[in-house]
């Protein structure tokens, strides 16, 4: 870069990238001029799909887990009181 391009774009030079444009937007208008809406809308909707999957997981997640504990509760309570009719069992001494 000669002293003279290095004046026209500072404070936000940057140095050359592979990946950067050869030609870059000076401006905000230069660059919405190419710019495409589509791009930031994929982006979010790809960002809440995965949101969505993640909150669905968790909660399904969730909602197993309470259902496996109800079970867990029920069958505990019928064995408890099975237990509670059974007779004592008289202990015989040798």
């Amino acid at each position: 870069m000669t002293s003279q391009q290095l004046r026209d774009c500072l404070p936000s030079c940057s140095e050359k990238r592979d990946f950067m444009d050869h030609h870059p937007p000076r401006k905000d208008a230069d660059f919405y001029v190419h710019y495409d809406p589509m791009v930031g809308i994929g982006t979010a909707a790809v960002l809440l799909t995965f949101f969505f999957l993640i909150t669905i997981r968790s909660f399904v997640r969730w909602a197993v887990m309470k259902v496996r504990f109800i079970r867990f509760e029920k069958k505990r309570r019928k064995n408890e009181i099975q237990l509670q009719q059974l007779q004592p069992v008289e202990i015989a001494e040798v």
